[in-house]
């Protein structure tokens, strides 16, 4: 398998390099993987090795896709989207990797489409997302939801774009995470208003509660505007564990450690409760539960 070192999740805009947030560099695999085909309304995956989908969205049509990935080595996982005038898509994809991973989300809307994803990133312990959306079509919509759950020496770097070309489209970016032992993460978030997007409304935001001491956080929100008729807004709110409140609820009897436990998946709640799917909630509270027991 040939194998050659790239630049992935790079800024559109770069910055100062000592601040270790403009690119990273992985090994990356050529094996010319084919692209499935996702037809169906609803489509729910389980993914143990590097995969290719292809998800489209027809006029008119709804179409919903879930993806479990936990693969067994070094994984690459490509998804392809495409939004057609007037319909939508949602991608729902929890990650539990335990081998480094690349991800990428590529999704093109047209006029009236709407393209709604979410990501979960529960105890991954190398992973790489790169989400880039173009909001083509007039009054097209981007909204993202991310989670995540880390531990240990978990490393994980996210790379998200929403471009603006069309009049009055609007895009929401929301993150909200737990970072925990030694833990690192880069969440760098670019809002892209392109001349000509006259109308176009972007926020977004990101809450990230540290509780280890060791923990390394980058969050990078950034907005590029070529367009005056625009409204745009970033924020982010970074602290640690309130100590009045589990003193609070070592009151009422809760040993530390699950006080913790229980305002980090409050956290991550906010996120996994913007799904829908009664099932795919559960599987997801329980890979949680799972994770706090084995520590």
């Amino acid at each position: 398998m040939k194998m050659s070192t790239v630049k992935l999740n790079t800024l559109p805009v770069q910055t100062f390099s000592w601040l270790g947030v403009n690119d990273t560099h992985r090994e990356h695999e050529h094996n010319g993987i084919k692209a499935v085909t996702l037809d169906g309304d609803i489509n729910e995956i389980n993914i143990s090795e590097s995969a290719a989908f292809e998800i489209t969205a027809h006029c008119g049509e709804n179409k919903t896709g879930v993806m479990f990935i936990d693969p067994r080595g070094k994984t690459q996982i490509n998804t392809s989207v495409s939004v057609e005038s007037s319909s939508s898509v949602r991608l729902v994809q929890v990650f539990e990797s335990k081998a480094q991973t690349v991800s990428n989300v590529d999704a093109s809307l047209s006029d009236n489409a709407s393209f709604e994803l979410v990501q979960l990133f529960l105890g991954t312990s190398d992973t790489l997302s790169e989400i880039n959306t173009q909001l083509n079509g007039i009054k097209s919509e981007f909204t993202a939801n991310i989670g995540y759950l880390l531990s240990a020496d978990n490393k994980l770097d996210i790379n998200l774009i929403a471009r603006h070309l069309g009049r009055k489209t609007n895009s929401q970016i929301t993150a909200n995470g737990v970072m925990n032992s030694s833990s690192k993460k880069v969440f760098k978030g670019t809002i892209d208003f392109i001349k000509g997007c006259c109308g176009a409304v972007g926020a977004e935001n990101e809450d990230v509660l540290l509780i280890g001491e060791k923990v390394k956080n980058k969050t990078v929100p950034l907005i590029l505007c070529a367009e005056e008729d625009v409204q745009g807004s970033h924020g982010a709110s970074i602290g640690r564990v309130d100590e009045e409140h589990i003193f609070y609820m070592q009151s009422r009897g809760l040993p530390e450690d699950k006080a913790v436990q229980l305002m980090a998946r409050s956290k991550i709640a906010q996120i996994v409760n913007t799904i829908s799917d009664e099932q795919v909630r559960e599987r997801i509270y329980n890979i949680i539960g799972r994770d706090n027991e084995n520590g």
